[in-house]
């Protein structure tokens, strides 16, 4: 079965056929020879396992901050936060649901798209939270929760492709996006284009999902190298995101909160103008305030250049 590849030196798509693998081949473009290393990388499905009835101790503040940057006429971004808080029977409860949708840049529609693909998803999930307080609750998977997110993209993917269609000021408008649902703190993802969630755990930052766009593609199937990557000029190329294309396939992550966690979610706005290294230290010295925290790394992304616009929410788990 051939596996579709890029050139590094010239980004021409190539099919190398799975025998080839891991030995240099020539790019029937510019005629360069690269190698193309299998990858094993993927994101693991949630499982099945009941979500707890409670939260037990922990305990959720989130906040949100967005900014035009200094080099934009307009924000593209937008995002919805959505929490719910109850205690009964000796019983915490911490539910919310964040969406982050980065519209495409460059693109007329980049901000209908993202308003459009953030409508979408908090109208079919936004009731999941307040249904969890109707009668007696019922059992709640991570799976369930997942294939819920996923279909509630794949619906924003239509929605914003049929708007496109009948508009034809808003033809090829998208947006990238990540939706994170958190039930009693178990977390569940869904993620398409470079928007990017982060989970700080024990005084290390990880990045939780991995970007889907054509250098990160590159760098997993071993033709281009970490520091390759970075400043490489199909960098903002992304290979999925809502409304470009028929069929997408959102990526899965699930993840567990302890008290003393952060969660981020952020546009490709923050990465792209912050460092690793100075998030993590960011994160790290944060004070105790979700809007302190997301407050102070869009201010740093405007720092750096505010080449973007830049979107954060911020989970503070205690």
């Amino acid at each position: 079965m051939p596996v579709r590849a890029h050139c590094p030196h010239c980004i021409a798509p190539c099919q190398v056929d799975e025998k080839h693998l891991g030995a240099p081949v020539r790019c029937h473009k510019c005629g360069l020879t690269f190698t193309v290393r299998p990858t094993t990388l993927a994101s693991k499905p949630p499982t099945t396992e009941p979500v707890p009835q409670t939260a037990g101790a922990l305990r959720l503040e989130i906040a949100g901050v967005t900014s035009i940057g200094r080099q934009r006429s307009r924000n593209e971004d937008s995002f919805l936060v959505q929490q719910l808080t109850w205690f009964d029977l000796n019983q915490n409860h911490q539910l919310a649901l964040v969406v982050v949708a980065d519209g495409m840049g460059g693109h007329v529609g980049g901000d209908q798209a993202a308003r459009l693909a953030l409508r979408t998803l908090g109208t079919i999930l936004a009731p999941l939270l307040t249904s969890a307080l109707s009668t007696q609750q019922r059992e709640v998977t991570r799976a369930g929760l997942a294939n819920s997110i996923d279909s509630a993209i794949k619906e924003a993917n239509r929605v914003v492709q049929q708007a496109a269609a009948t508009d034809r000021r808003y033809k090829g408008m998208g947006a990238t996006g990540a939706v994170v649902v958190i039930w009693n703190g178990r977390v569940v993802i869904g993620h398409i284009g470079d928007c990017r969630v982060y989970y700080h755990h024990a005084t290390q930052l990880k990045q939780v999902t991995r970007d889907q766009t054509l250098v990160n593609r590159m760098v997993e199937l071993g033709q281009l190298t970490p520091a390759e990557a970075i400043g490489h000029p199909a960098g903002h190329e992304v290979l999925q995101a809502i409304g470009t294309r028929t069929a997408i396939e959102p990526a899965g992550y699930k993840l567990k909160l302890l008290p003393g966690d952060w969660l981020l979610v952020a546009c490709d706005g923050l990465h792209g103008q912050v460092d690793d290294r100075t998030l993590q230290a960011t994160v790290s010295k944060a004070p105790p305030s979700a809007a302190l925290l997301a407050n102070r790394l869009v201010e740093l992304a405007d720092q750096s250049g505010g080449a973007d616009n830049c979107t954060v929410v911020a989970v503070r788990c205690y």
